[in-house]
C-alpha cells in the first residue's frame, strides 16, 4: 500500500501533467463536469503545440457563469508557465480592470504552497510584479494583462489568450465598436505572437460579426487559403440540441455517432451543460426570461440569431406573383456602403410595387460591392429602366456617397433620357426604429416577395440574422421602400363596370330608333 508521501508524490506528478487534477490541487471544491474535462484536455494539446511551435488556434464558445474563465483565464497561464517558464503570455479582455482581474488571480495562483510544489521552479520576479506585467525569477517568461484595444507593443506573447472581447449588447450591436475590435486583433493582437505561437480565444458568442463570428467568417471564406488562421471551434450550448458525440478523428462535438470505435457519448439533446451549476430548471427559466430570443440563442446556446428569426420571423415571409408595374407605385430604394473603409458593405437597390390593396411586392433587387460613381450610377438607372414607370419613385439617403454622385446621376439620366422622381432620405441613425415599418408591415402580412427572384435566399438569410448578422445592407434598402410608401396613397382600383340592363338596353334601342327617324 502506497505511503502518504508516494501519494503526494504521485499526486504532484499528475497535476504537472494534466490540468484538471492541477485546478482540484489549488481549489479541491471546483465542480469538474465533462465539459471541463474536455477543455482542459484541449488546452493540454494547446499548451504541447504552443511548445512544439505549431501556431495552435484555439476558440471556445460557451454560456455565462459556467467556468470557463476559471479554467482558461486563471488557471490554464498558471500551468503553462509552470510547465515552459520561459514563454510569455499576453491575456485581453474587454477592458483592462477585467484583464488585471485574472493577472491578480494568476499570481495567486503560483504564490499557492500548493503550486510551489507542483512548479518549484517557477517563481514570481519580485523585481518585476505590477498587475499589469510581471515576469518569472530566473526565466524570460512573463504575463502582461490588456483590454481590448490597448497598447502591448513592444510585448511578445508564445500564448494570446483573449476571455470576454465583447462587454455587453450595445457593444455587440455597434458596428464602429465591432470594426475597432478587429482592426486591434490584426494590428495589435496579432503581431505580438512569437513563432508558432498560439491563439485561445474564450467568450459567448454575441454577434454574427463579433470576434468569434468575424474570424469563423474568415475561415470559410479563405479554407482553400494554407496561410488563413483554421480555429479549431467548440461550441458548448448551455442545452444540446441534438445528441453530442465525440469524434477521435477530428477532435469535433458531432450529432451523429462517429464510426470509429472509440467514438464517445458526451450527453443527450435537451440535457443541461453542467448541472451541478446551472440544472435544466433553472436554465429553462433563463430561456423563459429572455423569451427564448436573441439573447438566449446568442449567449446560452452560441448561436447568436435563434433559427426562427429575432426581429424578422420566419412565419412573417410570403411570397407571391408580382403584379403588373402599371397598375402599381412603384418605388426603388437605394442603400449606400457606408465608406470606403468598410469593404465588406455592399450597395443595395431593392425595388418595391404597391397594388390598390396597399400590399408592398418586393419585386426585384440588386447587390454589389463597389467604390466606382459610374459603376454605381449605371447600376442605379438599368434598374429604373428595367421598372420605369409614371408612378416611378426613387429613393436615396442622405449621405457623403449620394452627395458625390448626384450631379453625375442627373447628367447621365438626361443622357440617356430616364427621368423618374427622386426623393433624397433624410438619415435614421438607428437601424431597428428604420426597419421597424417594415416589421409592422410584414407581421399584417402587408409583404409579399416575388416567387421568381434569385436574390430571395439571401435577403431571407439576411432579415432573418437582423440585428445580429454581419450584413444589413438589404434590410435597409427594404426599410428605406417602406418609408417611401408610407402616407402615399396605393393606386385607385379600377372601377367596375355593370352590364347593361334590360332597360338601359330598351332606352339604347329606342334613342335608336328615334335618330333613324330623323
Amino acid at each position: 500500500m502506497p505511503t502518504a508521501l508516494e501519494l503526494e508524490l504521485a499526486s504532484r506528478v499528475l497535476a504537472r501533467r494534466r490540468l484538471i487534477p492541477f485546478i482540484l490541487r489549488i481549489n479541491p471544491k471546483y465542480l469538474v463536469g465533462w465539459v471541463h474535462e474536455d477543455i482542459c484536455r484541449r488546452l493540454e494539446k494547446f499548451s504541447a503545440d504552443v511548445a512544439a511551435g505549431k501556431n495552435p488556434r484555439l476558440m471556445l464558445l460557451m454560456p455565462p457563469r459556467h467556468g470557463k474563465s476559471e479554467i482558461a483565464s486563471r488557471n490554464f497561464p498558471a500551468w503553462h508557465m509552470g510547465q515552459y517558464p520561459d514563454h510569455e503570455i499576453i491575456s485581453c479582455s474587454y477592458n483592462v480592470s477585467l484583464a488585471m482581474g485574472f493577472s491578480r488571480k494568476v499570481k495567486q495562483i503560483i504564490e499557492d504552497p500548493a503550486y510551489v510544489q507542483v512548479f518549484p521552479g517557477a517563481r514570481l520576479d519580485p523585481k518585476n510584479q505590477s498587475t499589469e506585467e510581471w515576469a518569472l525569477e530566473g526565466a524570460r517568461g512573463g504575463y502582461v494583462a490588456a483590454g481590448i484595444g490597448g497598447p502591448i507593443t513592444g510585448k511578445g506573447a508564445h500564448v494570446l489568450v483573449i476571455d470576454d472581447p465583447v462587454k455587453n449588447a450595445e457593444e455587440a450591436d455597434s458596428a464602429d465598436q465591432r470594426e475597432k475590435v478587429k482592426e486591434w486583433y490584426n494590428s495589435t493582437a496579432y503581431t505580438r505572437l512569437a513563432p508558432g505561437g498560439g491563439v485561445l480565444i474564450i467568450q459567448t458568442w454575441w454577434h454574427d460579426d463579433d470576434l468569434a463570428g468575424w474570424l469563423q467568417t474568415m475561415m470559410k471564406e479563405g479554407h482553400d487559403d494554407e496561410h488563413v488562421d483554421q480555429f479549431q471551434v467548440i461550441k458548448y450550448p448551455a442545452i444540446a440540441e441534438h445528441d453530442e458525440w465525440l469524434d477521435p478523428e477530428t477532435d469535433l462535438i458531432v450529432e451523429e455517432k462517429p464510426d470509429h470505435p472509440d467514438a464517445r457519448l458526451l450527453r443527450h439533446k435537451g440535457e443541461p451543460l453542467h448541472a451541478a451549476r446551472y440544472d435544466l430548471d433553472k436554465l429553462l427559466r433563463i430561456k423563459a426570461q429572455n423569451k427564448g430570443g436573441r439573447w438566449w440563442s446568442a449567449l446560452y446556446q452560441q448561436n447568436p440569431v435563434p433559427d426562427d428569426g429575432a426581429y424578422f420571423l420566419k412565419e412573417h415571409f410570403r411570397r407571391a406573383q408580382v403584379p403588373v408595374k402599371e397598375k402599381c407605385n412603384v418605388y426603388i430604394a437605394w442603400d449606400f456602403a457606408i465608406s470606403e473603409k468598410k469593404q465588406s458593405d455592399y450597395t443595395v437597390g431593392t425595388v418595391g410595387l404597391q397594388d390598390s390593396d396597399d400590399l408592398l411586392h418586393v419585386a426585384d433587387q440588386i447587390r454589389f460591392k463597389s467604390g466606382d460613381a459610374f459603376f454605381i450610377v449605371e447600376a442605379i438607372l438599368n434598374l429604373s429602366e428595367r421598372w420605369y414607370s409614371p408612378n416611378l419613385l426613387m429613393g436615396f439617403e442622405d449621405g457623403q456617397i449620394w452627395r458625390a454622385i448626384e450631379a453625375l446621376l442627373k447628367k447621365r439620366m438626361k443622357e440617356r433620357r430616364i427621368y423618374p422622381s427622386i426623393v433624397v432620405l433624410k438619415p435614421i441613425t438607428d437601424k431597428m426604429a428604420r426597419a421597424r415599418p417594415l416589421q409592422g408591415r410584414m407581421q399584417q402580412g402587408m409583404v409579399s416577395f416575388s416567387l421568381h427572384g434569385e436574390w430571395y435566399d439571401s435577403c431571407r438569410m439576411e432579415m432573418l440574422r437582423f440585428p445580429a448578422g454581419v450584413h444589413d445592407d438589404q434590410v435597409d434598402s427594404l426599410a428605406w421602400m417602406v418609408q417611401m410608401a408610407i402616407g402615399r396613397q396605393p393606386p385607385m382600383k379600377p372601377k367596375h363596370k355593370e352590364p347593361p340592363s334590360w332597360r338601359d338596353k330598351l332606352k339604347l334601342s329606342s334613342n335608336q330608333h328615334s335618330h333613324m327617324g330623323v
